[in-house]
């Protein structure tokens, strides 16, 4: 059985009805049939909403996913980073865990500092005067987004963010992670081909 692991932008896409949502769906009717393990990564509680907001506490997260019809998907924990993710459902993070995290980060943001302070001090910013900023937050999300993936090695990848797909990142983080990244079409016709074979 093949698993499968959404990142945001499939949460937002069923969220807001976008065109992919139907493969998305697709996957998920996949996990409720036993065809597909399908997972979903927790840093996703951690990205700014639509307002800039930040989400308070996990657990608003976990109704969000209950809402959308997403609950019996495993949550895929990130490595805890502190003012970023839920320390209530964060991973401690060991030597291995953090250098494949800078391999990922080296190879979709080259050009962002790995660490926040380094960002800020770039920058002529406090860090310890505010909490890390947009630009940072986010690619510090997408980078645990694959990390949370490659971490448990799990089959598919599946993000409809072009950077993951991009000719000069994708093969490196293949590379690293092995299985494949798809977008939500592929990835639904992947679900189909297995049944199709059984």
């Amino acid at each position: 059985m093949l698993t499968f692991t959404l990142d945001t932008n499939c949460l937002i896409a069923v969220e807001e009805s976008r065109p992919e949502k139907d493969a998305i769906e697709n996957l998920i009717a996949a996990h409720h049939a036993r065809r597909a393990d399908v997972g979903l990564v927790a840093i996703s509680a951690s990205e700014r909403q639509r307002d800039g907001a930040v989400i308070e506490n996990f657990g608003t997260f976990q109704e969000r996913v209950m809402r959308l019809g997403l609950g019996e998907l495993e949550l895929l924990a990130p490595m805890m980073y502190w003012d970023v993710t839920f320390w209530d459902f964060s991973l401690w993070s060991d030597d291995d865990a953090e250098r494949l995290e800078r391999k990922i980060h080296e190879i979709l943001f080259p050009g962002i500092e790995f660490e926040w302070i380094d960002y800020a001090q770039a920058r002529g910013l406090d860090p310890n005067s505010q909490a890390p900023e947009k630009r940072w937050r986010n690619a510090k999300c997408d980078v645990q987004a694959f990390w949370s993936h490659a971490f448990r090695k799990r089959n598919v990848f599946v993000s409809s963010d072009k950077n993951f797909h991009a000719a000069t990142k994708k093969p490196r983080l293949l590379a690293l992670a092995g299985g494949r990244i798809e977008y939500p079409e592929g990835a639904s016709a992947l679900v189909a081909e297995c049944g199709d074979s059984s």
